[in-house]
């Protein structure tokens, strides 16, 4: 069983720190590689969901909610590859 509550507390913070303008001042890269830390520690020590985790985020962020890669060709969360 999923921890969605987790899950969307931490949708809700990376809302928070994309209107403080956070994930701005340190860039994309560095944005993709501390959500893509958050994510994987989120999911294998809290039964979190990646995909409601990045949940309108994943265009934006450049990455896939499915493999945490970084990708520009994300639709509906997912890179090209993982559309199949």
């Amino acid at each position: 069983m999923s921890n969605h509550g987790g899950s969307y507390m931490l949708n809700d913070i990376i809302h928070l720190l994309n209107d403080e303008q956070v994930l701005d001042t340190i860039g994309l890269q560095k944005s993709q590689q501390v959500i893509t830390k958050m994510v994987r520690i989120a999911s294998k020590k809290y039964d979190c969901n990646a995909g409601e985790i990045l949940d309108g985020h994943t265009e934006r962020l450049n990455l896939c909610y499915y493999c945490l890669a970084s990708a520009t060709d994300i639709e509906s969360g997912l890179c090209l590859k993982c559309q199949g």
